[in-house]
């Protein structure tokens, strides 16, 4: 434990090979470009430049990384190519690169999906297969020491505590709610102001979903106490799923036909 805070010591002597490194960064180049590409095309032939701005929303996410690591209990080594460090937190390229692919096109795409179908069973489909995507994507990097989980974590599989599923599963899931929900408030140049709310967003889930966990990471609640913590953020967000399938469906005010079909356009 930090004696000075009384919250758990990160490893920070542990390191990166440098070959997984390069790879790593690499596959998130291309796919990072790849998915920059398919923005700006979906703009060309739409002629509405959400999906571009939601890919954007989701790289600015990635300024709220330090503070989630810190509280959530997860390290990125220092040997890494650094992109930035806040609060003695190093943000490796690969990782900032990672959030325009899995918030910025995985809110796009929930966008795109919900605009179509927005019910409840829909919302609850991409729950599921985003938290499955996020299980593998993240068992797969900590399988070559990309970082590490530290701390009392709760429900951990493979290395992974599963409670982070839910939490970074929620986030595309309430940006693109928020955004088909209330699209004739992101009209115009309005639309720009997607971004510092899918950051407020993203704060907003990461503390009211992620708290219990975070409380079992930084303190000890015993293996009980600390497995029915990580019990206590699926519940959580299981319950704001629920909510926000009845507020796209059912909720007062602006009716949801006009949400879901209002053009969304610059200029």
């Amino acid at each position: 434990m930090n004696p000075a805070f009384g919250l758990p010591t990160p490893p920070v002597d542990a390191a990166i090979p440098a070959s997984v490194d390069t790879v790593v960064t690499g596959v998130m180049v291309l796919l990072t470009g790849g998915a920059l590409m398919f923005a700006l095309v979906h703009w060309l032939r739409t002629r509405r430049p959400t999906f571009l701005v939601l890919f954007l929303a989701g790289g600015a996410m990635m300024l709220l990384e330090p503070f989630v690591d810190t509280v959530g209990g997860c390290w990125h080594p220092a040997n890494a190519t650094r992109a930035f460090e806040i609060w003695g937190r190093p943000m490796p390229v690969w990782l900032c690169l990672t959030y325009f692919v899995f918030f910025g096109i995985g809110g796009g795409v929930t966008w795109l999906v919900l605009r179509n179908n927005p019910t409840p069973r829909t919302l609850w489909m991409l729950f599921a297969g985003s938290m499955i995507g996020d299980t593998v994507l993240e068992v797969t990097l900590l399988r070559f020491d990309t970082y590490v989980y530290y701390g009392n974590q709760p429900l951990v599989l493979a290395d992974f505590p599963l409670w982070w599923a839910p939490t970074n599963a929620l986030v595309d899931l309430a940006v693109a709610a928020i955004l088909v929900r209330c699209a004739h408030a992101f009209t115009g140049a309005r639309l720009l102001l997607a971004i510092p709310a899918a950051m407020a967003v993203s704060a907003a889930v990461n503390t009211v979903t992620g708290w219990p966990s975070w409380t079992a990471v930084n303190s000890d609640l015993g293996f009980v106490g600390t497995q029915l913590a990580g019990l206590a953020t699926f519940a959580v967000a299981g319950l704001i799923v629920h909510g926000l399938g009845r507020w796209l469906t059912a909720a007062p005010g602006v009716p949801a036909t006009v949400a879901v079909t209002e053009p969304v356009r610059v200029g």
